[in-house]
């Protein structure tokens, strides 16, 4: 599903694009290699239906050199063995979560890292970059990946921030208000035009003005509208 010129959003379970077990997967056409950003749940169906939706969109999956992931759930990165084993992808995670993929925590199928992105880091894929902005809370290494295209300013924002500046908050080892606080800061002030998250709805303008309620909410002394409270905003499929 063509998104923006050169971004596709490839995998989904939400919305039936892909396995129940995926994230939103994304692809970037980087001119002479593709690059992926997440790996998706990792069951059978779901690289089925990611290389028939790259297909569809005209996208040869033989050129698919890399996988980006922002960070280490099952649901982003427990198809990262397999894409690796298929494709021969080079496999990028945040380092600090380099650990949680290699030894296969979570019941996932261990899988090397290649390559171990910290804060800052400015990561080539094809004929474009990507910039590595590293925001802990969600888990303790996140990363969203800021690509400009002409005329427009991108945020894979992961599970970091989402559209109505609902944040990834969940009750989970490693995710952590404090430092939702200390570091989603990053993320003021960038200009984004396209928002697109790891889950829910994504916005194709507009997008900082989603990222600025989220800051805002984290001012004051409520709890912030998050993924995690209850299941009102996200209900993981039965069989997750």
């Amino acid at each position: 599903m063509r998104l923006l010129e050169r971004v596709y959003l490839v995998g989904s379970g939400e919305i039936g694009l892909s396995d129940t077990w995926d994230c939103h997967v994304y692809a970037l056409d980087g001119g002479d290699e593709i690059t992926l950003i997440d790996a998706g749940g990792g069951r059978p169906a779901s690289y089925t239906r990611i290389l028939q939706n790259l297909a569809d969109d005209g996208l040869d999956p033989a050129r698919i050199r890399r996988l980006i992931l922002t960070h280490w759930h099952p649901d982003h990165a427990r198809g990262a063995a397999g894409w690796r084993d298929r494709l021969g992808v080079t496999v990028y995670l945040p380092e600090i979560e380099r650990a949680h993929l290699e030894q296969g925590d979570a019941g996932m199928p261990p899988c090397p890292v290649d390559v171990g992105v910290a804060h800052g880091d400015r990561l080539r894929v094809g004929d474009l970059t990507l910039e590595a902005i590293q925001v802990p809370g969600h888990s303790p290494g996140i990363c969203a990946y800021l690509l400009d295209l002409p005329g427009r300013r991108v945020l894979f924002a992961a599970d970091i921030v989402f559209f109505n500046g609902i944040i990834g908050l969940i009750n989970h080892p490693g995710s952590d208000l404090t430092r939702y606080r200390e570091h989603l800061p990053r993320l003021g002030g960038l200009g984004v035009d396209a928002l697109l998250s790891g889950h829910l709805l994504f916005a194709l303008r507009d997008g900082q003005r989603h990222i600025d309620r989220a800051l805002a909410r984290l001012s004051k002394g409520f709890v912030p509208l998050s993924i995690g409270q209850l299941d009102v905003i996200f209900t993981p499929p039965d069989d997750y």
